[in-house]
């Protein structure tokens, strides 16, 4: 889920700019969630009401993998043209990966996801902003 504060300047280009703010941690338990800021510049303020988010599972072993790729929602808003983007995502829905996560150790324990997340902007003229990659994320299982 994303969220949205925003604020009006000029001077920004039609090909919307996303860059990361803040993120709450690049470890999240089990059940947990992770918050990510962006900020974002729009000449026209045409911001689409989506986050595109890729996730790419790092881990050896490889298995299938589930949500790869997903629209974050965006709230509608009125037409800023800078503003800060809040992704708010929940292990469940968002964060795990591995469909089957191998298990490792004595008792056998669920092989954490570890990810590499990369995240676009779009705006409502079909422009995409220069994609925001975030690395190194573990995703206990």
């Amino acid at each position: 889920m994303a969220g949205l504060v925003a604020c009006d300047k000029s001077k920004y280009n039609t090909k919307p700019s996303l860059k990361l703010r803040h993120i709450n941690s690049y470890e999240i338990p089990v059940n947990g969630s992770m918050v990510i800021e962006f900020d974002y510049t729009d000449k026209e303020g045409d911001i689409s009401n989506q986050l595109i988010l890729k996730k790419e599972r790092n881990n050896k072993r490889k298995v299938a993998t589930i949500r790869d790729s997903l629209a974050l929602p965006v709230p509608d808003f009125p037409k800023f043209k800078q503003g800060v983007v809040e992704a708010n995502l929940g292990y469940q829905l968002y964060l795990i990966s591995a469909q089957n996560p191998p298990t490792t150790g004595n008792p056998p324990k669920a092989e954490s996801d570890s990810l590499t997340l990369k995240f676009v902007l779009k705006d409502k003229a079909d422009n995409v902003s220069d994609t925001v990659v975030i690395e190194n994320v573990i995703i206990r299982r």
